[in-house]
């Protein structure tokens, strides 16, 4: 399996297609199969890279603190190693849209567009638009044994209509051959979202055209982060509502998502 040895570890990554490199970054305790039904589909137009951040998949998992900076640092190093030097589309979900705004603040000249799904500005910047205690209740702790933590998942990241209708999502995660994350790692990565760095004032500085796209019934990210990361970066966003979307919505409604994902990049 490919792994680059960056910033002191190693780091899983996938690559699909040839020309223009597309990349994309998972949330918290996510995996390049976050983003599969995108590889597949974009891979006939872009080179696409994904990764598995330091903390999760099979990236080492160092004991932390990790912070965004970090992330950034790591995933520079992964475009260094690839040989990547042109500006890329990069893609961040939860977790790694918050390392997406760190990674453009740090290396501006290394981005030409930026898509911000299910996302907001760090937790620790006071423009946050915080979930509901209950919510955050179970990010902080899913459950002791592997089916809780899985019945946690599925119940706050997923639209109950599509749990409903796919039920078989459950045993997906039960029967994953991925060595689940360590709690250590987990933690690592769930404090270094709450960053205390001004995001919402780096978002006046990006110079690039920028993809806002929610879930509108995302109980992790309320809607509301999508549109304040749309005020700070004002006239260079665009904002995609998803309906009847949760969090995950890249699964939940590939195709929508993808073609959404793929009219913004062909601008």
């Amino acid at each position: 399996m490919p792994h680059a040895h960056v910033n002191g570890i190693d780091l899983y990554y996938e690559e699909r297609g040839t020309g223009r490199p597309l990349v994309f970054i998972p949330g918290l305790g996510g995996t390049v199969e976050l983003w599969a039904l995108q590889t597949r589909y974009f891979a006939d137009h872009y080179r696409c890279i994904s990764l598995d951040n330091r903390g999760a998949g099979r990236s080492d998992k160092p004991q932390g603190p990790y912070t965004q900076a970090q992330f950034a640092q790591d995933l520079a190093g992964l475009l260094d190693a690839l040989g990547v030097t042109e500006p890329i589309l990069l893609v961040g979900a939860s977790m790694g849209g918050i390392i997406a705004q760190a990674f453009i603040h740090d290396y501006p000249e290394r981005v030409a567009k930026l898509v911000l799904a299910c996302s907001g500005v760090s937790g620790g910047d006071p423009h946050i638009t915080p979930c509901p205690p209950e919510v955050m209740a179970k990010i902080t702790h899913p459950g002791d044994t592997l089916e809780e933590k899985v019945d946690a998942l599925l119940s706050i990241f997923y639209h109950p209509a599509f749990v409903a209708a796919r039920p078989e999502i459950r045993n997906f995660y039960l029967q994953r051959k991925i060595e689940p994350q360590p709690p250590h790692a987990y933690q690592a990565q769930l404090a270094a979202c709450s960053d205390p760095r001004p995001y919402y004032q780096w978002l006046g500085e990006i110079q690039v055209p920028v993809l806002v796209i929610h879930g509108a019934d995302d109980l992790v990210w309320p809607l509301k982060n999508a549109e304040t990361l749309c005020e700070g970066i004002g006239e260079r966003a665009e904002l995609y509502v998803m309906g009847e979307a949760g969090h995950v919505f890249m699964q939940e409604k590939p195709e929508e998502f993808n073609r959404a994902l793929h009219a913004f990049l062909k601008k």
